[in-house]
């Protein structure tokens, strides 16, 4: 995720998941190589021995196998578990599923579940997800759910955001800041408009699909939320942007009903790029994760 400091609908964007890819050096892996998910290739490393095994998924546009912020949480996680972090397809080196095809976070989830077998990776999985990938994250969890011992959602989009923030808007008028017609405008299409996204994503069917996930039982949920004074898009009227960071914060509490294990962390300055902003809480979520399915195993 990029920083706080956007304009115009980048930072918008960012709220749904536009990644900063940057270059990584080598780190020693168990496992580094493509994988086959069914006649193409996902790229997938991991790092480090210990049960859970977490596996990382970047928000939106980011190769987190490419992408310098978590390699190094991940080589800090791997001091404790066994870590693996893998690109979706079109991303990094991993395959592009097709021309002009529409994606969801269903098929997202069944090419990890497929490359993660390929490198007999085994589960379950201590699913770690950034923005879009918590939303992938939360649709795995409901389609596979023998392979998921936790989830630890990072700035996590949720399945309704876009439709409650945008009931947080005024009726259109003549003399409304041009910020607010944009984001409105914005708001009302993305779920319907894969093109407005750089993987092509049916926004709209991955969050009826997360919204299958009604619980995880007493597996933990580690929630670990930007920070309060945040704002998706810096232009806005005050009054509004509080209002919608206020909507964000309490989709982000709602996903502590997932479990009765489950538990917030609040980054106390950090905005939604959280692995690039603050690599240490995203470090320390994961690891509270992981101790928690450690102490939950008989």
């Amino acid at each position: 995720m990029g920083a706080d400091r956007r304009s115009g609908l980048a930072a918008l964007a960012a709220a749904i998941g536009v990644g900063i890819i940057l270059a990584s050096p080598a780190i020693g892996q168990e496992i580094n190589g493509r994988f086959d998910v069914g006649g193409r290739d996902v790229r997938l490393i991991c790092a480090g021995k210990g049960v859970p095994t977490v596996v990382i998924d970047a928000g939106m546009g980011t190769a987190p196998v490419e992408d310098l912020a978590w390699r190094r949480i991940a080589d800090r996680v791997a001091e404790t578990t066994r870590v693996c972090l893998y690109d979706r397809a079109g991303l990094g080196e991993s395959d592009p599923a097709g021309p002009n095809l529409v994606r969801t976070s269903a098929d997202a989830s069944a090419d990890l579940r497929a490359a993660l077998r390929a490198a007999h990776v085994a589960p379950p999985y201590l699913l770690a997800g950034h923005s879009i990938g918590g939303l992938n994250a939360q649709v795995f969890a409901s389609r596979y759910d023998e392979d998921v011992a936790g989830l630890v959602l990072i700035s996590s989009t949720h399945p309704d955001q876009a439709r409650l923030w945008l009931a947080e808007f005024p009726a259109p008028s003549p003399d409304e800041p041009s910020a607010v017609a944009r984001v409105r405008t914005y708001l009302s299409i993305v779920e319907s408009d894969p093109s407005l996204n750089p993987e092509g994503l049916d926004v709209a069917a991955s969050n009826a699909q997360a919204r299958e996930l009604r619980s995880l039982g007493d597996r933990p949920v580690i929630v670990a939320s930007h920070s309060p004074r945040w704002r998706m898009e810096p232009d806005l009227p005050e009054p509004l942007a509080e209002r919608l960071e206020q909507v964000t914060q309490q989709l982000q509490r709602r996903f502590l009903l997932l479990s009765s294990a489950s538990s917030q962390m609040v980054a106390p300055s950090a905005g939604h790029g959280l692995p690039h902003e603050d690599p240490a809480f995203v470090t320390e979520s994961i690891l509270r994760g992981v101790e928690a399915v450690r102490s939950r195993r008989p």
